[in-house]
C-alpha cells in the first residue's frame, strides 16, 4: 500500500473517534477488557521510534484513564474517558488506515492522538497537576 501525502491529509481523527465511541463505550463497562486495551498500549508506545515524540503523552493518557479507572481521579468526565479510550483502540489496531507494519504506519495513529491532546488539553492538563501533587 502506498500512501501519498493526499491520503494522509485525508485523515479525519474526529470522525474516526466517532466511529470508535461505542466500542469505547464496550471497554469503559468492561474493566477487564479494558486493563487490556491499557496493556496492549503500552507495549506498542515501549520503543516506538514513529511515535517518540508523543510517547510522553500517549503514556499520560493511559495514566489517565488507569487512575479513573481505579477511582483515584474522578474529576474528568465519562465523555473525557470514552474519547481517550477510543483513540488507544485505535493506536492498538495494527490494520486501520495506514497499518503499524508498513513504513510510517504510526502516522495516523499520531494524528488520532493529536487531535486528542489538543481536543482535551484543558482536561489534561489538570489531571497532570493532579499527579504531580500526589
Amino acid at each position: 500500500m502506498d500512501m501519498k501525502r493526499d491520503d494522509i491529509m485525508r485523515i479525519n481523527p474526529g470522525r474516526i473517534l466517532a466511529g470508535l465511541s461505542r466500542k469505547a463505550k464496550e471497554y469503559y463497562n468492561n474493566p477487564e477488557r479494558l486493563k487490556e486495551l491499557l496493556r496492549s498500549a503500552n507495549l506498542i508506545i515501549r520503543d516506538n521510534e514513529q511515535l517518540s515524540d508523543i510517547i510522553d503523552d500517549i503514556g499520560k493518557l493511559i495514566s489517565l484513564v488507569r487512575d479513573y479507572g481505579k477511582k483515584e481521579y474522578t474529576m474528568v468526565s465519562k465523555g473525557t474517558i470514552v474519547t481517550v479510550i477510543a483513540g488507544l483502540i485505535y493506536l492498538v489496531n495494527p490494520v486501520d488506515i495506514i497499518p503499524d507494519f508498513l513504513p510510517g504506519g504510526f502516522i495516523d495513529d499520531a494524528a488520532v492522538i493529536g487531535y486528542i491532546l489538543s481536543r482535551l488539553k484543558g482536561e489534561i492538563e489538570k489531571y497532570n497537576e493532579w499527579k504531580k501533587i500526589r
